[in-house]
């Protein structure tokens, strides 16, 4: 991105005509993933096992995995979607549409991409942040789908004062969006947990969920939500493997 390199680990379905038949291009959806503060962009393997079966691209960028400048990262998502968008090499792969899924400081960077780049076609955030520039301020130019989680123990980002506020500025159609709470989950568990996180919400009440118990109330929310808004009307065949 000009002189800036921008790395992204990339998982994607492949889908095959029989056990040795050749790969052939489906127009899959291209999900980037944004990550949390100080959390690496590798620490979100349960989206991966959720989605990618499901005829999804994952892209996870890898920037700003220490102390993160936001708007800067904002502009990396935008990047990396359009940079693969554009590779040939995917060029029988990717189909036209396309979501954001962003945790924590990701999830407000998220917001902040969403609200000025017109190729989004949808939005989740999982326990977003409010951010510098401001993800609150900026929600009122969202206007495509919009699905918000939140956890009912999450003392590192308050209901209050992020998601809440977030929540009610987007400029999305009511009909479009969606705020969900995760009773009995937690701030970290919506990665695959890191210690700098840990360390952040360790003054939290624990959580009366599993890790393995919120990833899978997540990604109920998350997978019908994208079906709808990134999977209706496409054709896609009956088998897929990551």
């Amino acid at each position: 991105r000009g002189n800036r390199s921008v790395s992204v680990l990339l998982r994607f379905p492949k889908a095959t005509i029989s056990a040795s038949g050749p790969l052939v291009g489906c127009g899959f959806p291209a999900v980037v993933v944004a990550h949390g503060f100080t959390i690496p962009g590798n620490r979100y393997a349960w989206l991966s096992n959720a989605l990618v079966p499901l005829g999804y691209v994952l892209l996870f960028p890898r920037t700003e995995e220490g102390i993160a400048d936001h708007l800067t990262f904002a502009r990396d998502l935008e990047f990396v979607l359009q940079a693969l968008q554009n590779d040939p090499a995917f060029a029988g792969v990717l189909g036209p549409a396309s979501a954001l899924i962003g945790h924590s400081m990701g999830g407000g960077a998220s917001v902040l991409a969403a609200a000025s780049a017109p190729q989004i076609d949808a939005l989740i955030g999982l326990a977003p942040a409010q951010t510098n520039p401001s993800a609150i301020s900026a929600a009122a130019n969202v206007l495509v789908p919009t699905l918000i989680l939140s956890a009912s123990l999450d003392c590192v980002t308050p209901f209050a004062q992020h998601a809440g506020p977030i929540f009610a500025a987007l400029g999305t159609p009511q009909a479009q969006r969606r705020l969900v709470s995760i009773a009995g989950g937690s701030h970290c568990q919506f990665s695959d947990g890191y210690f700098t996180c840990s360390i952040g919400e360790g003054s939290c009440t624990p959580p009366s969920l599993s890790a393995a118990q919120q990833h899978a109330a997540s990604a109920a929310q998350i997978a019908p939500f994208l079906r709808n808004y990134l999977l209706d009307g496409l054709i896609f065949l009956d088998r897929f493997e990551e």
